[in-house]
């Protein structure tokens, strides 16, 4: 009302005429010769009640210094002055405090000097590279098939080129390999990779922190140090943070991919598409800075010591059979694999890995029941789909079918 007051006494002022006071007081609520009053003073509308000393004005050193304890809030600070500061008195009201604190500018959590700056800074190229997960996502398919997965993203910090790497668990293999897979994308590693207390790679305790000694291992032969973000300030790694924006694009695809490759596919074009648009930050498309930065990359000298760290690797052209061994078992590729040649990763987890040209195109669990043949599902149904007997069938029905039969055989059953 105040406020409003006030600015229809300055549309009056610039007109160079003088105010109706009855109708201003009456479509306010206020005597006229209030409002008149108010008018001759330079029309600042106060309160008289304000000019009066608040009875909290004497605690005011215990309330700023109560106020800027961490974890303090308004009504512990009511309860603790009504406890040490108005024994035998009658305090005042909680919501006297709350606007007494608000008109002076205090508030909990907050140091006098104001909230605590977060400059943004630059790094070099080639400096540093930032890593994170996307946890937890899920989304179903055209087939309405509920897919559970993560994205793991990297960001460099000069160009902010962005990667995106679908995973469908976070273990500490999964973490090497997406960085593997990150170095080979971009020719190269930062000198500096920093993320937060990711669990897999990073144990806490009272004493501090600890990056695991086979991680450690692997980010010396890579050539990289490991920083790790102060708990709980995701300012500190805001770049990477700021991909999220990126990856929440994904949401729209729900109902709208087929299988895991098209999740995949789906989360590639993301990441195309991210990197050619200019940045937020540089005003420049990541894409195009990063020609820049890449010059500045450490070269990784020994992929295939770094594989070998992360995994038993064989590399094999798939058969028109779509299978390729690992550990005396086969296991399934995409129907585009065949005929190229594609490296299979065995991971100390269990986890089988097969990669072509830099993407992971199928990951199984070697331990996965179903005897010496595993096909995905999936692949089977391709490769059903390719045959000229299956063209009016039921593909999935045939699928399921026939790797049950596959099943049983491996069991011994027939």
């Amino acid at each position: 009302m105040e406020r409003n007051i006030m600015g229809e006494f300055d549309m009056y002022r610039q007109a160079g005429t003088t105010p109706n006071f009855t109708d201003i007081a009456r479509r306010y609520g206020m005597n006229r010769h209030t409002v008149a009053k108010y008018w001759k003073a330079g029309g600042q509308v106060e309160d008289a009640r304000r000019c009066r000393p608040s009875g909290l004005d004497r605690h005011r050193e215990v309330i700023e210094a109560k106020a800027q304890l961490p974890g303090a809030t308004k009504r512990g600070i009511y309860e603790y002055l009504i406890d040490r500061c108005y024994a035998g008195e009658e305090p005042p009201a909680y919501n006297t405090l709350t606007k007494w604190m608000r008109r002076n500018g205090i508030e909990c959590g907050r140091p006098p000097e104001g909230p605590e700056p977060h400059p943004r800074f630059e790094t070099a190229p080639g400096e540093q590279m930032q890593f994170d997960w996307k946890e937890s996502l899920r989304m179903a398919d055209a087939e309405g098939e509920v897919f559970e997965f993560n994205v793991f993203s990297a960001t460099l910090g000069y160009s902010r080129l962005h990667r995106f790497v679908y995973s469908r668990t976070r273990t500490e293999d999964d973490v090497m390999a997406c960085l593997l897979a990150v170095m080979a994308a971009n020719g190269g590693t930062a000198r500096t990779l920093v993320t937060d207390n990711m669990s897999s790679i990073v144990s806490s305790s009272a004493s501090g922190r600890r990056v695991s000694a086979r991680f450690a291992r692997f980010a010396a032969a890579a050539g990289f140090e490991l920083e790790l973000a102060r708990p709980r300030s995701p300012q500190t790694k805001g770049k990477v943070e700021s991909s999220n924006r990126f990856l929440s694009r994904l949401a729209v695809y729900e109902g709208d991919f087929r299988g895991e490759e098209g999740l995949v596919a789906a989360i590639a074009r993301i990441e195309a598409r991210c990197n050619t648009e200019p940045s937020a930050s540089t005003g420049v498309p990541p894409a195009v800075l990063f020609m820049r930065e890449k010059e500045e990359l450490r070269k990784v000298g020994n992929m295939g010591l770094l594989e070998s760290m992360v995994a038993d690797v064989s590399v094999q052209a798939a058969p028109p059979t779509m299978l390729v061994r690992c550990r005396g078992r086969e296991f399934s590729v995409p129907r585009r694999c065949i005929g190229r040649r594609v490296k299979v990763l065995a991971m100390p987890s269990g986890q089988v890995r097969v990669e072509m040209a830099g993407e992971t195109v199928a990951v199984h669990d070697l331990s996965a029941p179903g005897g010496p043949v595993v096909y995905d599902p999936a692949h089977y149904a391709e490769a059903l789909a390719a045959k000229a007997r299956y063209a009016d069938a039921d593909i999935e029905a045939a699928a399921r079918a026939n790797l049950e039969l596959l099943g049983r055989l491996g069991e011994g059953s027939l």
